[in-house]
């Protein structure tokens, strides 16, 4: 299932973060309970949670959604939490770009197909200009993708 490898892939970065973390002279070590607060937020987003927002009717949100929720939601109980110092932001950053990554790779394979299928030559456009075109395919992607579920959503919920 693609989604146990999503979880797989950002479980396995909070730990490498939080390896990292504990390892870096220069950074403050973020306390053990952050990121057993992110690992468990996660956890939440198992299948029976998904068929239960399903359930209610919610509308459908992308998995990477749901995953930069917790993270965000985790570091804001850090910032908020008196009894736990908070961990340096690079902490969150860091796994946030994972996330984030994900759809990166995806705008730029979808990027790579239309020049390949349409003969463009892209040579000569400045990097920044590639980066500004791959923004607007991973915006207009997700668009078009969340139009799609919520349409399959409400098909769903006809049958």
């Amino acid at each position: 299932m693609a989604n146990g490898k999503i979880f797989s892939m950002i479980l396995n970065t909070i730990n490498e973060v939080q390896q990292k973390n504990k390892a870096n002279p220069n950074e403050e070590t973020a306390d053990k309970s952050v990121f057993d607060l992110m690992r468990n937020g996660l956890q939440k987003l198992d299948q029976n949670s998904l068929e239960k927002r399903k359930a209610k009717g919610k509308s459908p949100v992308s998995i990477l959604d749901l995953i930069k929720k917790e993270i965000n939601g985790a570091k804001r109980v850090n910032k908020k939490d008196p009894n736990v110092a908070t961990a340096p932001s690079s902490v969150f950053d860091n796994i946030m770009k994972k996330v984030n990554a994900t759809s990166q790779r995806q705008s730029s394979s979808g990027i790579k197909k239309i020049v390949q299928d349409y003969n463009l030559d892209v040579s000569r456009l400045p990097r920044e200009v590639i980066q500004q075109v791959q923004g607007k395919y991973q915006n207009d992607r997700k668009a078009f993708d969340q139009q799609y579920a919520q349409a399959i959503h409400d098909l769903v919920k006809q049958y």
